[in-house]
């Protein structure tokens, strides 16, 4: 039948008779001798009747016909439903006498009659007026629908759910001292984490509930995670995972390689094969089985037969160890995911952090943890992909089980990082970097791999509780310093980087209230040309004026920020902040330059976000120059690509400090450079070292056999400037002519 609104048709043989004011009906079910669900409908619309009983015609389910009754008010219905008390379900109607009629009588039907077991259905017509939800957990009310909701699929779905909780409450009713036994139980079972925990209960509890003297073996499909049993044995079979004195040296044992020894096995395996219970004189096996898969026997040996035990309490025993050894499982599956990596097998973070202080609480000595970090690793990734990439992952995991051994705990803590507590360590981290940093072999190829490495050791006495989430952060901040300044190699702890690291997130809480409160500001530094020296542009530097500590200079904070990912932020706030100088003096005719972050140029959005910045402003991109630094386009073409497309949105380029970082000159015929700026670093000996000066006459010369403008910073003295002007360049900036000052005072140069 198709799933739309039920419609009901004139049919003389509608199968309804009238009985002392209410409605019966039976579907044809000839063939079926089964004891009826009886199925009560109360609502005042007979047309609902019709529908209900003609949607339902012929309908068996579990093995059972439905037969209906009905009536047509609340009253009505409490007195069929008393007539009746073995009623399984009810379709009630909210509305009938009253507003109220339907849910006054889910009250007399719980609390006068006391029936708990029937089940109740609420239907309405009209939709407002939905209980609330208190009144349908305070009735156990089952299930709320409008009668448009109850299509014939719906209703077949309904009355199956509530048959099905029907009939299991009836079944837990009549078993209810035993059931009361049970749940103690299964309570108490169900406390057990692991699936080996979990089973030495079941043990314990089976002999309590059916008064037995058992000796006993309990096994289960596969090992279960986190038991205790030797992995090198285990292969795909069924496992002794719980065991009386009697059997304590079959745990962990394959059940088939034992069946020899221990002849009652063949039993268990007998019940494994039919899956189902078998029962002798002298053995009982208890089948399980779980929604997942997993199988289970419980073996009591002994003067005892559970074939004589209430059957239907034994049972629902059986189901709920079923229930409890799949949840144990489940916990084990999840407790592996929580805290294992599942690609090397070793712990994560979370359990290097759970498993670590159980380690050092045993130890109780001095431990050190080693944080290493495979250098390069993206560029791994990039080159043979993230196959090989993991097959790295899983070397460097065999090189650390080896280097390491057992008693240790290793864990993999980051993409490319892992992480190694040991108790009386006696390597540095320089030596663990050493013999770590090896060849390897993947698909017939060499791959030389380095790592860095950072440690921190922590004492603690017996009273004391191991923080391992100190002893990390410290190892990775001294594998911060190691990367930084001697890659490749170790670097031990040191009070001084976490003085240094606290105060660098001070700076940055107080830096993000500095940029909302618009504490940085701009000064601006004069750039000279001509013979006359006179001011050719300037260059915007940022300054913080914090309202506490007093100015800020660039170097303490610009690191900092750059690491943090704030980059991109504070230059588009800088390109504001100059625009709003630009707008305030239109006078100014010349070029005012500033600096953008390596790492903005990485920004997908940060070209189109500039240009906007300067055109909702209204100010000409002739009046601004944009400075990068040489450092921010090694390796990277990106940035290349991005410097071009600010260039076709009508930027000028000028490369800062060219030659202080990795020079390459093929970079001066890709990039798209109107003028390049040689570092203060080749000026500052060029007066005492005849090499520096060889350096930067050539560097020069390049520069201006390319036609591009040359500017020399750093220019401190008259001796650097007579050299300079030797060597052709005309435009300086430097603290001979000019330091950084403020606006007015900048602009006021250029009256002169």
């Amino acid at each position: 039948m198709a799933d739309d609104f039920i419609q009901i048709l004139d049919d003389d043989d509608n199968e309804l008779t009238p009985v002392d004011g209410k409605h019966s009906s039976v579907p044809v079910t000839s063939d079926c001798s089964a004891e009826p669900w009886v199925i009560g409908i109360i609502d005042d619309e007979l047309s609902v009747h019709e529908a209900t009983i003609f949607a339902l015609k012929n309908v068996t389910l579990y093995d059972r016909p439905l037969v209906f009754y009905s009536a047509y008010s609340a009253k009505e219905g409490f007195e069929l439903i008393k007539s009746y008390p073995e009623m399984a379900l009810i379709l009630l109607d909210v509305v009938m006498e009253s507003d109220n009629a339907g849910l006054e009588l889910v009250d007399r039907i719980r609390n006068e009659l006391n029936n708990a077991l029937v089940q109740i259905v609420l239907r309405t017509g009209q939709a407002g007026y939905a209980p609330e939800e208190e009144v349908i957990i305070r009735y156990e009310i089952n299930s709320y629908k409008t009668k448009t909701e109850l299509t014939r699929k719906k209703l077949f779905t309904v009355l199956a759910a509530g048959l099905r909780s029907f009939q299991q409450l009836r079944t837990i009713e009549q078993s209810r001292d035993g059931l009361r036994a049970i749940v103690d139980a299964s309570a108490s079972l169900m406390q057990e984490r692991f699936v080996f925990e979990f089973s030495s209960g079941v043990l314990t509890q089976i002999d309590a509930l059916f008064d037995l003297a058992s000796e006993s073996l309990f096994c289960v499909s596969q090992r279960p995670a986190q038991a205790p049993i030797d992995s090198s044995k285990c292969k795909d079979g069924y496992y002794v995972v719980a065991a009386d004195t009697k059997y304590s040296k079959y745990f962990g044992c394959n059940i088939k390689d034992i069946q020899r020894e221990l002849p009652i096995m063949v039993k268990a395996l007998q019940a494994l094969e039919q899956k189902q219970h078998v029962f002798t004189e002298d053995v009982s096996c208890l089948y399980l089985s779980t929604p997942s898969g997993w199988e289970g026997v419980i073996v009591a040996t002994g003067k005892v037969c559970l074939a004589t035990a209430d059957q239907e309490l034994l049972q629902i025993f059986c189901m709920n160890v079923a229930l409890g050894l799949e949840n144990a499982k489940f916990f084990s599956h999840l407790n592996k995911a929580a805290f294992h990596d599942e690609l090397t097998n070793l712990y994560n973070r979370a359990g290097l952090i759970e498993e670590g202080i159980q380690y050092c609480q045993l130890n109780r000595t001095k431990c050190t943890l080693y944080l290493i970090d495979i250098d390069y690793f993206h560029h791994f990734i990039a080159s043979l992909g993230y196959e090989l990439g993991n097959a790295i992952l899983q070397k460097v995991a065999d090189i650390l089980r080896q280097l390491f051994g057992k008693n240790t705990i290793i864990a993999r803590v980051h993409s490319d990082a892992y992480a190694v507590i040991v108790a009386d360590a006696t390597l540095s981290a320089n030596e663990v970097a050493v013999r770590c940093s090896r060849p390897i072999v993947l698909e017939g190829q060499s791959i030389r791999i380095g790592l860095t490495v950072g440690t921190s050791s922590l004492s603690y006495s017996d009273e004391s509780s191991p923080d391992i989430g100190i002893l990390l952060r410290r190892a990775e901040m001294a594998l911060n310093v190691a990367k930084e300044q001697k890659r490749g190699s170790g670097e031990v702890f040191d009070e001084a980087y976490e003085i240094a690291s606290r105060k660098s997130m001070t700076l940055l809480s107080d830096f993000r209230i500095g940029i909302d409160q618009q504490e940085l500001f701009l000064v601006l530094q004069p750039k000279v040309g001509g013979v006359e020296h006179q001011v050719i542009g300037f260059e915007a530097l940022l300054r913080w004026k914090h309202p506490k500590k007093g100015m800020i200079p660039p170097g303490a904070f610009i690191a900092s920020v750059e690491k943090s990912g704030m980059h991109y932020e504070l230059d588009l706030y800088v390109a504001r902040a100059l625009c709003d100088i630009i707008n305030a003096n239109p006078e100014v005719a010349v070029p005012i330059s500033f600096n953008i972050s390596a790492n903005s140029l990485n920004h997908e959005s940060f070209v189109n976000e500039l240009h906007k910045v300067f055109t909702q402003n209204n100010v000409e991109l002739d009046k601004v120059e944009v400075e990068v630094t040489e450092n921010a386009l090694i390796h990277s073409e990106l940035a290349i690509s991005r410097l071009n497309s600010l260039v076709d949105k009508g930027f000028v380029i000028c490369l800062d400090d060219f030659g202080a970082g990795f020079s390459s000159l093929s970079y001066l015929l890709r990039l798209p450079l109107t003028t390049i700026k040689i570092d203060r670093a080749f000026v500052a000996n060029i007066t005492s070292n005849s090499e520096s000066l060889t350096i930067i006459r050539g560097i020069i010369e390049i520069i201006q056999s390319l036609k591009k403008d040359v500017i020399v910073e750093g220019v401190e003295n008259e001796e650097q400037l007579a050299l300079l002007k030797g060597l052709g360049v005309e435009k300086i900036q430097g603290f001979y002519f000019y330091k950084p000052m403020l606006v007015e005072k900048a602009l006021a140069l250029l009256s002169r």
